[in-house]
């Protein structure tokens, strides 16, 4: 029987949290932006848009889940390589696109927004509504898929701590729609942006780390260090001496960061280096 881990069900709810405020965001912009200038007639394609990229994004998630578990041994180590490399390479794309749209994210939609109305092609404040939605969709479901395949996590983990975190972010979706309170939007991406960055090095990593495993790629120097005994990955680890909080540390680093207590020397080199290069592109464009 799957029980609830109270450990690793805080993974789950921050990016559910984090995916879907972004999402519920900007779904709150558009329809502000409708109301402020009387054009709630277009509010349909909005609620149209979001509605189809919720049931494309679960779609996704159901068949990429579907398609992740078909293999076993070191073909399933290889295709696990693949999957993180693409999935963070993916989120990487989607950092850089906020550092670059972030700052001025709320302008830019209602600029596109007026456009398809000023030229009359409302059905592309539908595609426009369902392309952003549908690309967090997407991004929560590698987020996800990552920290279960990486982590500890569980099925019922994942689902029960995304429902609570889609919960929050749409309650506070309602209360800025309603003006009951407001979020700073360049904040709140400028913050979670740091998130996804270490989330993406440590996807990136794991999938080099699934390569060395498969003996698709030399490690250089394997286990640089080891500190299993002192900062485990597993929560539990079968070690009686280790303290409990840090096995929970451990593999909560593990889940969200892709922490390894005995990396290779490639890993120890690839980790920062994508930190740094990544963190420093997206404050470029942030900047710029």
């Amino acid at each position: 029987m799957i029980m609830i881990s109270i450990v690793n069900l805080p993974i789950p709810i921050f990016l559910a949290f984090r995916e879907g405020l972004e999402g519920i965001l900007i779904i709150v912009i558009l329809l502000l932006y409708l109301k402020n200038t009387g054009q709630t007639t277009y509010n349909k394609y909005v609620y149209v848009g979001s509605i189809l990229a919720i049931i494309s994004s679960i779609l996704f998630a159901f068949l990429f889940t579907l398609f992740f578990g078909e293999f076993t041994g070191t073909t399933e180590q290889i295709f696990e390589g693949f999957a993180f490399i693409i999935s963070g390479i993916f989120i990487v794309t989607l950092i850089l696109w906020i550092g670059k749209e972030g700052p001025k994210m709320k302008e830019h939609l209602e600029e596109r927004l007026e456009d398809s109305i000023q030229k009359q092609k409302v059905f592309s404040i539908l595609i426009l509504t369902f392309v952003i939605i549908m690309r967090e969709g997407i991004e929560l479901v590698l987020l996800l898929v990552g920290a279960t395949s990486v982590g500890s996590l569980n099925q019922v983990d994942v689902i029960i701590g995304s429902i609570i975190g889609l919960a929050i972010s749409i309650s506070i979706g309602l209360f800025t729609f309603y003006g009951v309170r407001s979020i700073n939007i360049t904040k709140f991406l400028k913050i979670t942006n740091i998130m996804l960055i270490l989330f993406a090095a440590g996807l990136i990593t794991y999938g080099i780390h699934e390569f060395i495993e498969a003996g698709v790629i030399h490690p250089i120097i394997n286990d640089v260090w080891n500190i299993k005994h002192i900062l485990p990955e597993n929560f539990p680890d079968g070690n009686p001496t280790t303290p409990e909080f840090l096995e929970v540390i451990g593999s909560l680093l593990k889940t969200l960061f892709g922490y390894n207590a005995n990396p290779s020397l490639l890993e120890v080199i690839i980790y920062p280096t994508l930190l740094v290069s990544i963190g420093y592109i997206s404050w470029s464009l942030w900047k710029k």
